[in-house]
């Protein structure tokens, strides 16, 4: 059987879990007790990252979008990218996106607002926050999201009539830590809140969710 090495709220394990689930791929999966040290992690993963997917004859593939390619190729049913180049790029377009500017995105605003110790966010006072910084952080991201929307448009998925690679790339942070922290939903963004929806109704979804997410807490006290 297949073993996953993630953890529960990293949303590229997220993303790795939804695949294997929507492809019904029966799979295992073990937390790493502490990928920095451990002599035995190395051996999976020599830069010590998740998700790691090991095979059942040992071998590993890393990196979360090589993961899930690799599963598409090797499970290619239901498939989860078209077979037109054009349109298998366009998604991975979007994908590579999410990865380059929506994280980052996603994370200098946690970081104006928060100190992030998980699985809580320990909400700053209003004299701790740049209130400059936070502004500029928010409005890149209402621009990446905005770029999400239209990128949607008025497909059904990101992939269209088909759930993609795509769709289960964008599932972790459209659902979670900006909902959290209430930057989701937003009023110009109702294609994606529609497509949450959708998502959220999948059974895959709800085999693959993070058992224990994020969190806001307004003190380390509280």
């Amino acid at each position: 059987m297949l073993r996953l090495h993630t953890y529960d709220r990293s949303p590229f394990g997220t993303k790795v879990r939804l695949v294997l689930n929507e492809k019904g791929i029966p799979f295992e999966q073990t937390t790493p007790v502490d990928k920095a040290t451990d002599p035995e992690f190395v051996k999976l993963n020599p830069w010590r990252l998740t998700p790691v997917l090991q095979l059942e004859d040992g071998r590993t593939i890393w990196e979360s979008t090589v993961v899930c390619e690799y599963l598409e190729e090797a499970h290619p049913q239901p498939a989860m990218l078209p077979r037109d180049p054009y349109e298998r790029a366009r998604l991975r377009m979007v994908e590579d996106a999410a990865d380059q500017y929506l994280y980052p995105a996603i994370r200098a605003v946690v970081t104006a607002r928060f100190d992030a110790k998980p699985p809580y966010l320990f909400r700053r006072k209003p004299e701790a926050v740049d209130d400059a910084a936070l502004k500029e952080a928010r409005f890149k991201l209402g621009v990446q999201l905005d770029n999400f929307e239209a990128a949607l448009g008025d497909r059904e998925w990101f992939g269209g009539s088909m759930f993609s690679l795509t769709d289960a790339a964008l599932a972790a942070p459209l659902t979670g830590t900006l909902r959290t922290i209430g930057e989701l939903p937003r009023a110009s963004c109702p294609r994606l809140e529609a497509w949450v929806g959708r998502l959220t109704a999948r059974k895959s979804w709800a085999a693959s969710r993070p058992e224990n997410p994020l969190t806001i807490r307004e003190s380390e006290t509280s």
